[in-house]
């Protein structure tokens, strides 16, 4: 039974490391991703991060419309100038990850632009619907919830 576990500890540690190798062979090949964005988001030359919905999106004059998802969620007027959309152009609902040089006029010129397909953000949230009924197996296997005092209290040990 020890033998089994260790070869499984074995198989697992081992298949950690090789993804985590993969990923970092992977993640060399981007030109920039949301770390990008995240570390250079405060810098000394006006450089802001906005994260949000895409409300509004006009191509002829380049300018997109942003509700902010960080409060105060309000809506902010962005350039898209010398963007170059090659695999993904955005559209109406999406949401976008910009990082952008702000201005005298609070004007926002964006450099660099992440977007995402609204049903991609929210598949975010469904892949964990899964995991909701094993974690409550795993709770009410060890804890009951007692009516006289309305709390949870450990349950007894398996003798």
């Amino acid at each position: 039974m020890k033998q089994k576990r260790k070869i499984l500890a074995i198989i697992l540690i081992s298949s950690i490391v090789l993804l985590m190798i993969y990923h970092s062979l992977e993640n060399s090949k981007k030109e920039f991703d949301i770390f990008y964005i995240f570390e250079n988001s405060k810098s000394p030359d006006n450089r802001t991060l906005i994260t949000g919905e895409i409300i509004e999106i006009n191509y002829t004059t380049k300018i997109i419309i942003v509700r902010s998802s960080d409060p105060p969620y309000s809506l902010k007027k962005i350039k898209i100038q010398n963007i170059k959309f090659i695999d993904y152009i955005p559209k109406k609902g999406d949401i976008t990850e910009i990082l952008g040089v702000e201005n005298e006029e609070k004007n926002i010129t964006a450099e660099k632009m992440l977007v995402f397909e609204r049903w991609k953000h929210d598949l975010i949230y469904i892949r964990s619907i899964p995991a909701i009924p094993i974690a409550l197996y795993l709770f009410f296997r060890t804890w009951h919830f007692n009516k006289k005092t309305y709390r949870f209290e450990r349950g007894k040990q398996d003798a």
